[in-house]
């Protein structure tokens, strides 16, 4: 069964819970690519695909797995620099600069909508770095490039060693839907329905 996952979501949820998942179902063997770009199911021969943002290819079948709680962070050496942003339009302007998540399926910069009492922001962040991948997002974050935007369990360790150092606390940001999707013509086989049901049972 062939399987493509982001990059974070492999690292940090998927890989360290596959152990139970063979475990359970010992005869799967499951190919697991791993990426954020746009993948083309059916050229690819790729069963089915789990990613963050919203599901802008209608022609799939989406799953929604979960809803990834966010939170803005930025690293100490950042904030040295750079000051304390106390309000999220800072993140705006000179001295102020962000990082960038470039979405594979609109080619668009992520721009978060946060929320404090009746406030409603949408901030578009002024990027020193724009990049496409996960993994590659938090390293610039850690490296001090500017602030970002994280889903918790992306950002947790981080926070724990003292790499990131979360932001604006009073404020909430809408969360990230997480989908699994799948091909409408393609036979919904009995692996990758377990698959299917595992992974929202680990969400």
């Amino acid at each position: 069964m062939r399987v493509d996952v982001s990059s974070p979501f492999a690292s940090r949820i998927l890989i360290p819970a596959l152990p139970q998942f063979h475990a359970r179902y010992p005869d799967i063997e499951l190919h697991l690519g791993v990426s954020d770009r746009v993948v083309d199911l059916i050229d690819e021969n790729v069963d089915c695909v789990i990613r963050g943002g919203e599901i802008t290819n209608q022609s799939l079948v989406a799953r929604h797995v979960a809803d990834l709680p966010l939170g803005l962070y930025a690293a100490p050496v950042y904030l040295a620099e750079s000051g304390v942003p106390v309000h999220p339009r800072e993140l705006e302007a000179f001295p102020h600069r962000t990082v960038g998540f470039l979405w594979a399926r609109t080619r668009r910069v992520y721009s978060p909508v946060m929320h404090r009492s009746d406030e409603r922001l949408t901030i578009q962040g002024r990027c020193a770095l724009v990049v496409d991948d996960g993994n590659a997002y938090i390293s610039a974050g850690v490296a001090g490039l500017g602030a970002l935007w994280l889903p918790t369990y992306m950002a947790r360790t981080h926070v724990e060693r003292g790499d990131l150092v979360p932001l604006c606390e009073d404020w909430r940001l809408e969360p990230m839907p997480m989908y699994l999707a799948f091909p409408p013509n393609r036979h919904v086989s009995a692996k990758l329905r377990v698959f299917i049901d595992w992974v929202i049972e680990l969400m």
